[in-house]
């Protein structure tokens, strides 16, 4: 936590026992979500905290957004530069089969050519019996809670709740 996290952190700790203050000072408060909100703006550093806390997390989503399409590029490069090797590897192999050499000793690196190893090619996957295949065993999700919200028991799976979630839509 960035030392800027840790004051608001405290900001937001002490807001919470203002809160609860004016609506111990005031309990029409607690009824009145429209009053409340103006009671806070004007009597808080509710809104300032408010808008320092979002004008964070939209600096972090745009870095997000930035990281992602820089993994993107980075991505596209990584493939590049594998095709890129792919092809001196073939070419390197190309030139020792030509020349009859297994193996050349060079300043830079020693380059050998060794034997194929076995491994299997599938050719048709329905044909194989079950004992040399896996089978993942996996929740279907949407099924269990169509099943619990029909009112339907499904062992091993209850309806919950999720946590609330903030929306944040910039201005």
């Amino acid at each position: 936590m960035t030392k800027n996290q840790q004051y608001l952190a405290y900001d937001v700790t002490v807001l919470e026992r203002e809160f609860a203050d004016l609506i111990a000072a005031f309990p029409e408060l607690a009824e009145d979500e429209d009053l409340r909100a103006d009671t806070i703006e004007g009597e808080t550093d509710a809104y300032r905290v408010l808008g320092k806390i979002v004008a964070i997390e939209r600096d972090a989503n745009s870095m997000i957004t930035a990281i992602n399409e820089r993994a993107k590029e980075l991505s596209a490069r990584k493939e590049r530069y594998t095709r890129r090797k792919d092809a001196m590897r073939a070419l390197l192999l190309r030139l020792l089969k030509a020349a009859d050499l297994s193996k050349v000793s060079l300043p830079e690196a020693t380059v050998s050519v060794g034997k194929g190893r076995a491994g299997v090619e599938i050719i048709d996957e329905t044909l194989l019996p079950d004992s040399v295949v896996k089978l993942k065993r996996e929740p279907d999700r949407t099924a269990i809670k169509a099943a619990l919200d029909a009112g339907q028991e499904v062992p091993g799976a209850v309806l919950k709740v999720g946590n609330e979630t903030i929306t944040v839509r910039a201005a």
